[in-house]
């Protein structure tokens, strides 16, 4: 029997998308008696009832690590969260027997350094997935400077654990040309597995009989959504001013889901605009997701200019699971953009383009059959590709 050991600040109950997808793709491994699953992980973030340190849930074993507390209170707060994690958990895994397989991923930033230290001390091999770059994410939001210090070590830091790393693994074909081209990383070590939906839906629910439409009154509409974290990645602000754009056409309506920090900042424009065709959500169970999902014709992608490589938004492939067309505001090389091309489910906006929205959407709203043929090339790929099952199969071949 392998025993795989993951390492990640988020894990069952916490509801972040990484928390989620993770859970479900080690569930499947618990259930196959070829595997022992092991889980490092913090505490949720939000929860409101007390952990306990170790749990078996699902068949996996799960050791909770770090101080409890509140990750969003305040920079400082998330200093620590972060800090106490990485030792704590560092020190779990190094008394853990018979480490077949150690995977860890980016949560929290530095967990890739602590692996490669842990794992010379330990002497086992571990492998590494990054769901964000960094530092080169911080450094292209203007974060950090490139030539500075801090910047400079970090980077050679992490070429040193890189190299040490068994396998890494990228969500995006974007994010391997970093580790190419910035890390002379050699493409023998370097794997290419895209995210999964945390809804598999079998069959998309029609936005004409879409409940959450008639609950809100918008099923005569044509409806725009944007569902997901609102983070640092994302320019939610410029949709914000697309919907105030476009307040004068009747038949359009927004529909944001979820929250983040550029949620507050988009919130306050809207009520300043008074724009009077957006609904604002909050983030919804999982559960409800293949509801909450189709309630629209066509989804927002948001990704900033320059932050092709360093992530991949993962609402991506929810969207695509719903049956949905991508209306993708995205760098032209990102991932994102080569999956709409390729799949023909949508289209691409360069970022800051408030111009090319507008026009994208009206005549999106005039093409409606195209809209849902788009809407079926998603869903179709989504099934030959990118689906929780073949997610499986791609990372047995690696574990």
């Amino acid at each position: 029997m392998k025993k795989i050991i993951f390492v990640c600040q988020v894990f069952y109950p916490d509801t972040t998308s990484t928390s989620q997808l993770f859970t479900d793709l080690l569930k499947r491994f618990a259930n196959d008696n070829r595997y022992k699953v092991i889980v490092i992980s913090g505490f949720p973030a939000e929860s409101k009832s007390k952990l306990p340190a170790y749990e078996k849930v699902f068949g996996i074993d799960i050791y909770r690590c770090g101080m409890n507390i509140p990750l969003k209170k305040s920079y400082f707060h998330r200093a620590v969260a972060y800090l106490s994690f990485l030792l704590h958990a560092s020190w779990k895994l190094l008394f853990l027997k018979n480490k077949d397989v150690v995977f860890g991923v980016t949560n929290p930033p530095f967990l890739l350094l602590f692996l490669s230290w842990v794992s010379r001390i330990g002497r086992f091999d571990f492998q590494y997935m990054l769901l964000d770059v960094y530092p080169e994410g911080l450094i292209r939001l203007g974060k950090i400077k490139e030539k500075s210090l801090a910047g400079r070590i970090w980077k050679y830091l992490n070429r040193r654990a890189y190299e040490r790393a068994k396998d890494l693994i990228v969500l995006g074909r974007d994010m391997s040309l970093i580790l190419k081209d910035d890390y002379q990383l050699g493409a023998e070590t370097i794997h290419y597995i895209p995210h999964w939906s945390a809804a598999e839906i079998s069959e998309p629910i029609c936005f004409e009989n879409n409940p959450l439409a008639k609950e809100l009154e918008i099923e005569n509409k044509f409806v725009v959504q944007y569902s997901g974290n609102m983070g640092v990645w994302h320019d939610i602000n410029i949709f914000v001013r697309l919907a105030d754009a476009l307040r004068n056409e009747d038949e359009i309506h927004f529909l944001f889901i979820g929250d983040g920090i550029k949620r507050r900042d988009a919130e306050k424009i809207s009520y300043s605009l008074e724009t009077p065709n957006i609904t604002w959500l909050g983030f919804q169970p999982q559960e409800y997701l293949p509801i909450s999902l189709t309630c629209c014709h066509i989804a927002l992608i948001s990704q900033l200019s320059g932050l092709e490589g360093v992530a991949v938004p993962c609402k991506l492939y929810g969207v695509m699971a719903s049956g949905r067309a991508i209306m993708a505001q995205v760098p032209a090389k990102s991932e994102v953009a080569m999956v709409v091309k390729e799949d023909n489910c949508g289209f691409h906006v360069n970022p800051g383009d408030l111009d090319g929205l507008i026009k994208a959407i009206l005549y999106a709203k005039s093409n409606r059959d195209m809209v849902a043929e788009m809407g079926r090339n998603a869903f179709d790929a989504y099934q030959s590709k990118y689906t929780l099952s073949k997610a499986f199969e791609n990372f047995k071949s690696i574990w």
